[in-house]
């Protein structure tokens, strides 16, 4: 009976039933696209954010080692329990020097790294690491370092040197000389402008710390910090601290890093992990509101629909109650042709929200975009209770309507 009742209620009034559905339709769309591109987004945000920094870094404790990390035990930071989050890390060797360049001298910091060096990880099998993979914003005027007796200067130094690429520096330590050639002069407007930048191997031998290094950076994919990723882990229970273990926070990542290279200390670098966290937190607060925006838009253009069509049906109600119906029976009545339209709205603008954010994401942020199926249920939930919210204020008019007043006009 009431499914017949629904069905004719629905036919007699089609225009006003397909404004209604258009306005679920809209904003299902909407909220979809923006919650879609939201967790997407994310992420590649945080991939983007890695091209600007590491933000883990590893130093050794002091009196361990002689000051030094072992080289050799830099494969194991690739596989730790987060080791699908690193993204890269470089080590550095650092050593005063002297530099001179024709009649030129100058004291500087001599710098052994990894520019583009392949790496075997027991599991993970061959990455690349080096500076190139963690820190691509560096602007190099020439080329990389490919032989071992090639250099990258930075540009202040070059500047001091009067060097420029294809030119050559002499580096004396401690009465050991290397001659190197300048493949390139390094810009990055910070520190890294006063040093040579040289293969770690050709440093490690010049200084006779062969297989030391003296920091590592590492680049991470981490979730944003909170009040508990915040907390000391040495005051928290078995269970928060598992919670937090398996967390990806900056700070679990880099006690994974530490727990593998023996006598080091691993701590975020926060300038560049806390500027991510907040840019990440803003971004999704910044989606789901215009979703709760686009919803509440919605439910204003059901409410507007609703009041309209409770006015033109007052004397339907009105006969409804005179011949007995009561307050629960209207009300499944008019609730069911809101939540029936509101179904058909919410499966049609998943589907349209999902083109929508695909294409979006295709031309803003030239990207491709996965489907997001998890957003159905939510589109479904959202509709309904956009439905229910927005015929709440014409329900109770509905249910207020006077059957004799009505039906004398």
């Amino acid at each position: 009976m009431l499914l017949r009742m629904l069905k004719n209620s629905l036919m007699r009034r089609p225009r006003a039933n397909i404004i209604l559905l258009v306005s679920v339709i809209m904003g299902s769309a909407v909220a979809t696209a923006f919650l879609g591109l939201g967790g997407d987004l994310g992420h590649r945000i945080a991939l983007e954010m890695r091209n600007y920094g590491a933000n883990i870094l590893v130093e050794p404790l002091a009196g361990e080692r002689g000051g030094y990390l072992n080289e050799a035990e830099l494969p194991r930071i690739k596989g730790v329990f987060w080791r699908y989050n690193i993204t890269g890390l470089a080590p550095y060797l650092f050593s005063r020097a002297e530099f001179s360049s024709g009649s030129r001298r100058e004291q500087g910091v001599l710098t052994g790294t990894w520019f583009s060096r392949p790496m075997l990880t027991e599991g993970e099998g061959e990455s690349v690491q080096g500076v190139k993979v963690i820190a691509p914003w560096w602007g190099v005027s020439g080329r990389w370092p490919e032989a071992a007796d090639e250099a990258i200067v930075g540009a202040s130094l070059a500047r001091r040197l009067g060097v420029a690429p294809g030119g050559e520096i002499l580096a004396s330590v401690g009465g050991e000389r290397q001659l190197f050639r300048v493949a390139g002069v390094v810009t990055t407007g910070g520190f890294e402008e006063e040093q040579l930048f040289a293969p770690l191997v050709t440093v490690q031998s010049l200084t006779s710390r062969e297989g030391r290094v003296s920091r590592v950076l590492v680049s991470a994919l981490t979730v944003p910090m909170d009040d508990f990723g915040r907390r000391d882990p040495a005051g928290m229970s078995r269970d928060e601290y598992e919670k937090w273990y398996c967390t990806a926070y900056v700070t679990s990542v880099a006690k994974n890093v530490e727990e593998v290279m023996s006598g080091s200390r691993a701590r975020p670098i926060w300038q560049i992990a806390s500027a991510e966290g907040e840019l990440l937190t803003k971004l999704n607060s910044l989606m789901l509101l215009l979703a709760l925006l686009a919803l509440a838009a919605a439910a204003t253009a059901v409410s507007t629909s609703q009041m309209a069509s409770t006015a033109q049906r007052a004397q339907e109600i009105a006969l409804m109650k005179a011949i007995g119906a009561d307050r629960r029976q209207i009300s499944a009545i008019l609730l069911g042709e809101v939540l029936l339209i509101a179904s058909a709205g919410a499966i049609v603008g998943y589907l349209l929200g999902d083109r929508l954010a695909e294409f979006v994401s295709r031309v803003v942020f030239n990207s491709t975009l996965k489907s997001t199926i998890w957003l159905l249920p939510i589109a479904i939930i959202s509709a309904l209770a956009v439905a229910v919210a927005g015929s709440m204020v014409p329900l109770r008019r509905a249910l207020g309507i006077e059957p004799v007043r009505a039906l004398k006009g």
